[in-house]
C-alpha cells in the first residue's frame, strides 16, 4: 500500500517536471485515470520549488519503515519459556527430544560413531595425514650465535612470550575424543 502512495506522490511531482502533453481521450469504455488526463495550465499554479518542498515534507512525514520497504526476516517474537524448554526435553510423547539410537563402532579404529556417518576420529587422522603430506618443506631460520646480534640487526622484532605462544599450535582447542572402546 505504501508503495502505491509513494509512486502516486512521485507521479504528482512528475506532472510538474514533465512537459504537458495532451493525451487523446479514448471512448472505448475504458476510463483513463485522472493523472493521465491533460491538465489545464492555470496562472495560479504553484512553482516548481514549492511543489518540491511540499513533496519532501510529505515524504519526510511518512510512516517510516513499512512492509514494502525491504525484506522481512523471521525471528521469534518472544523468548522461549522455561516450561516450554523443559517440556521439549522431558515432556510426553512427541514433544520431547529423541535419543540417538543409531550408534555403533567404527570398524577401523573402534570408536563410537553414528551409523552411516564417518568416524570423527578417523576423519581427523586423515586430515592430519594430508596436512603433513602436503605441507611445504620447513624453512630453516637463520640462527645467530649471540641473541644480541639479532637484536641489533632486527630492532623492534623481539618476540614476547604471548607471541611465541600464539605461534605454537599446542594451545589450539582440539576436538574431544570419542568414547573409549570397552
Amino acid at each position: 500500500m505504501s508503495f502505491l502512495l509513494k509512486s502516486a506522490g512521485i507521479l504528482g511531482l512528475g506532472e510538474s517536471l514533465l512537459p504537458r502533453i495532451g493525451i487523446p481521450s479514448i471512448k472505448v469504455g475504458v476510463t483513463v485515470p485522472a493523472f493521465l488526463q491533460p491538465q489545464q495550465v492555470s496562472e495560479e499554479s504553484t512553482t516548481l520549488d514549492e511543489k518540491l518542498c511540499d513533496h519532501q515534507e510529505c515524504h519526510d512525514a511518512g510512516h517510516g519503515i513499512s512492509i514494502d520497504d525491504g525484506i522481512l526476516k523471521a525471528a521469534p517474537k518472544k523468548k522461549v519459556s522455561h516450561m516450554k524448554r523443559r517440556q521439549r526435553l522431558y515432556g510426553p510423547g512427541d514433544k520431547q527430544i529423541k535419543l540417538k539410537e543409531n550408534l555403533n563402532r567404527c570398524p577401523a579404529c573402534g570408536h563410537y560413531k553414528r551409523s552411516h556417518y564417518l568416524c570423527m576420529n578417523c576423519v581427523g587422522q586423515i586430515r592430519k595425514y594430508w596436512k603433513d603430506r602436503d605441507a611445504p618443506a620447513p624453512k630453516e631460520a637463520e640462527e645467530f650465535v649471540n641473541p644480541r646480534d639479532e637484536q641489533i640487526l632486527y630492532p623492534g622484532k623481539t618476540e614476547r612470550e604471548y607471541e611465541k605462544k600464539l605461534k605454537s599450535k599446542d594451545w589450539l582447542l582440539r576436538r574431544p575424543k570419542t568414547l573409549p572402546v570397552e
